[in-house]
């Protein structure tokens, strides 16, 4: 479900990074899963989705430990999160999981003031984005080491705002957090349903605004 978007051009295009310009969280669910292994816990797709796309690491714990009922086995989880975190920054250097096409868009949008707003913190996001090549594309950026309240919080987006200055814009999004987030700071927001979609979102949505404005 997404929100009905105004009929005047929005003043900033804004993105989510991980499920929506990055192809990212099955990466993450699978280092869950690793961790999860000697639990003999069975963590699918449909279970990270519900408790962890879009969420910060402290509140996917919380989450976890109403499934793993040891405690002992519940320590031994938060205390390999660092070795979770650095399998997927391996997984995510060895393959760039940010397409030729969403590389493209971003480039072909010079003129538009664009944002990026994500859960993950900058040592994470930043070297891929300059790899990218797309890292000058964004006026600004809210990383999830920046402030201390996060998705669903509507904090990351109200500090997008801010540095921004803008009034409103459109926000794409994967994560029911992220949507939560977004609209509750003001933003029409645009579900994401996988990376690949990105591009066709965005074209149609300026190819709209056109539509509309010439009417």
């Amino acid at each position: 479900m997404a929100t009905a978007i105004k009929c005047t051009a929005p003043q900033a295009l804004i993105f989510d990074f991980d499920g929506v310009l990055a192809d990212t969280e099955t990466l993450y669910w699978r280092a869950w899963c690793e961790l999860l292994k000697p639990c003999n816990v069975e963590f699918t797709w449909a279970d990270y989705c519900r408790i962890g796309r879009g969420i910060r690491e402290e509140r996917m714990l919380e989450s976890l430990a109403l499934m793993v009922s040891d405690t002992d086995a519940m320590h031994g989880i938060r205390q390999r999160v660092p070795e979770a975190r650095e399998m997927v920054r391996r997984w995510k250097l060895a393959e760039l999981p940010i397409t030729e096409a969403t590389i493209d868009l971003l480039k072909s949008l010079a003129g538009w003031i664009l944002g990026l707003v994500t859960s993950s913190d900058r040592s994470d996001v930043e070297p891929l984005l300059l790899r990218a090549g797309i890292a000058h594309c964004f006026t600004a950026c809210v990383f999830g080491d920046e402030t201390t309240t996060h998705k669903p919080d509507p904090a990351p987006y109200l500090m997008m705002r801010e540095k921004l200055g803008v009034s409103d814009g459109v926000v794409f999004e994967d994560s029911d957090a992220g949507f939560e987030s977004a609209a509750a700071a003001g933003f029409d927001v645009i579900r994401v349903e996988t990376p690949g979609q990105l591009p066709a979102l965005v074209r149609k949505l300026l190819k709209w605004e056109c539509t509309e404005q010439a009417g």
